[in-house]
């Protein structure tokens, strides 16, 4: 989760899927590699309406790097942020799916979960410059690109983030093991506790509902996996610090939106300690 990830298209969303950044200051583009990344984005602050996002919880980490060169390693989160970009902030970055930080580098999800870190800190300081630059440029790091993602784990974490609700022992049973070998692994994937996954699935399949205005909330929440409007409220409260129709008026018109804090360089997100 980043500024650009579930962000409030004012932002990895709700300027979602804005297609110019010249417009929206915020875009998002495809890449190679679709089951390690999921997409290369840009923010520009020096756009009034694309400086402020909200930024929800999606389950992937961010390889965020801004103009000066400086990069960081955003992991996995529950928990919204609401951040003004400064109008003289460029940054660019690499999301990565869900269960790709284990791929990627020496530790797991769930050692990186709530925090930002240097990317030196993570890889050494010319494999992160190099990685770095690739990024900045949009380009997929060479280090990267012969990534394995054959197996069962990623599979079981598809369907975790699938699936209507946490029905992690039937998962489980379909990719050969145990419910708790299950949590197990997909805690250290993508940091997260099945549960949790469910729940981020959800979030993500509401947030484009919420931008029909034509659709009723009670019909929204049943057709997002949601028990009833009761239960999304209560969900998007926790997630997304607000509820539905507040979330909708701010995916609608960013006059409605307020940030907690400005972001001048990606060393501004690094967590203290």
């Amino acid at each position: 989760m980043t500024p650009g990830a579930h962000a409030q298209r004012s932002g990895h969303p709700s300027v979602e899927g804005a297609e110019d950044a010249d417009q929206a200051g915020y875009a998002e583009r495809a890449t190679e590699m679709h089951d390690v990344f999921r997409c290369t984005w840009e923010r520009v602050g020096s756009v009034r309406r694309g400086a402020s996002a909200t930024v929800l919880p999606d389950a992937c980490a961010d390889v965020v790097v801004d103009q000066t060169g400086s990069a960081v390693l955003v992991g996995p989160t529950m928990v919204p942020h609401r951040l003004a970009i400064d109008t003289s902030t460029t940054l660019r970055g690499l999301r990565l799916q869900p269960w790709a930080i284990a791929l990627l580098f020496r530790t797991t999800a769930a050692d990186l979960r709530d925090q930002v870190l240097s990317l030196d800190d993570l890889m050494g300081s010319r494999a992160a410059r190099v990685t770095s630059q690739a990024v900045w440029d949009g380009r997929l790091p060479e280090c990267w690109q012969t990534v394995d993602t054959s197996p069962w784990q990623v599979d079981l974490v598809k369907q975790l983030l699938a699936a209507p609700g946490s029905l992690v022992e039937q998962t489980g049973r379909s990719a050969g093991v145990s419910e708790r070998e299950a949590r197990r692994t997909t805690r250290r994937l993508t940091g997260l506790t099945p549960r949790e996954l469910a729940q981020v699935g959800r979030l993500n399949r509401v947030l484009p509902m919420l931008d029909s205005e034509s659709q009723p909330l009670a019909a929204t929440a049943v057709e997002a996996g949601y028990t009833d409007q009761a239960h999304m409220t209560h969900a998007l409260k926790r997630l997304a610090g607000t509820t539905p129709n507040r979330l909708r008026e701010e995916r609608l018109d960013l006059e409605n939106w307020t940030g907690d804090r400005v972001v001048r360089r990606v060393t501004d997100l690094i967590t203290a300690g």
